[in-house]
């Protein structure tokens, strides 16, 4: 099955924050509010156990098999702030400062000489949602990979649907009988009818450009509703299906309060 090329190109930025709205330097409006969140991706390992005394015990995941349950974000100063990482979850917002600038993720019990899990670049202006996978080549979560995704009200509206292709290979996408095919590093971005069902289906494009399809099911929103679908490669050794996705369908964030007006200039005695 040929697919038409129809490739947005993804915003790759990186980073995360928090903070509150910055003071206005005179005769200038403040910077408004904005937020980060993070979605890793991946699979769980399996489920392990052991019989201790005749009690069944759950054992901790093999090291490097799961991100880091909770990371504490730094952006350049002391201040730092918690986030709790899961699988498959988006990660709740976490007010960032504006303005370009590191973002360096810690282990939450790392000193803080201990060199950072990760270090990003956060945007210069606007929401922002980090995604997380497992480098492929090292298959562990100790080295991490990311992208960053706008996540402003903007850039992903209501109604809308965003799905961003994490994997190595061409992905083919069909989406209310639109076909695409969506290379590495790429994002489709369409909006649907508020109230019904939108057919989306997800497959593999071999070199032969023959789909074979590991996702098929339907993107339903409410009003003040948006979508979100992630294409990642599945971990583990010859996993069933090479490629999974991960959809999160949320509330429209509100949008931020306006910036207060700027205090006029002290012109002085």
């Amino acid at each position: 099955m040929k697919f038409a090329r129809v490739l947005c190109p993804l915003c790759l930025l990186m980073s995360a924050p928090l903070f509150g709205q910055t003071p206005a330097e005179p005769g200038k409006p403040a910077s408004p509010p904005r937020q980060v969140r993070f979605l890793p991706v991946g699979d769980l390992p399996p489920f392990r156990q052991e019989v201790r005394d005749g009690v069944r015990y759950e054992l901790e995941p093999p090291a490097g098999s799961i991100p880091p349950r909770e990371v504490m974000l730094g952006f350049g100063e002391e201040l730092q702030q918690a986030a709790p990482l899961s699988l498959g979850r988006v990660s709740a917002p976490l007010k960032a400062p504006p303005g370009i600038g590191p973002l360096l993720v810690r282990r939450k019990n790392d000193g803080a000489e201990a060199e950072p899990w990760m270090k990003l670049e956060r945007p210069e202006s606007g929401d922002f949602l980090v995604l997380l996978w497992r480098d492929p080549a090292k298959g562990s979560w100790e080295q991490a990979r990311s992208l960053i995704l706008p996540d402003s009200r903007e850039v992903a509206p209501e109604g809308g649907v965003r799905v961003v292709n994490l994997s190595p290979v061409t992905v083919g996408v069909v989406f209310a009988g639109e076909k695409i095919a969506l290379q590495p590093g790429k994002t489709y971005q369409r909006e649907v009818t508020v109230g019904k069902e939108t057919e989306i289906q997800l497959g593999a494009v071999d070199a032969k450009g023959t789909l074979t399809r590991f996702h098929s099911g339907a993107v339903f929103q409410n009003r003040g509703e948006r979508t979100l679908v992630v294409i990642y490669r599945a971990d583990g050794v010859e996993p069933r299906r090479p490629l999974k996705a991960v959809i999160q369908r949320e509330p429209l964030p509100p949008p931020p309060p306006k910036p207060k007006a700027a205090e006029p200039a002290n012109p002085g005695p």
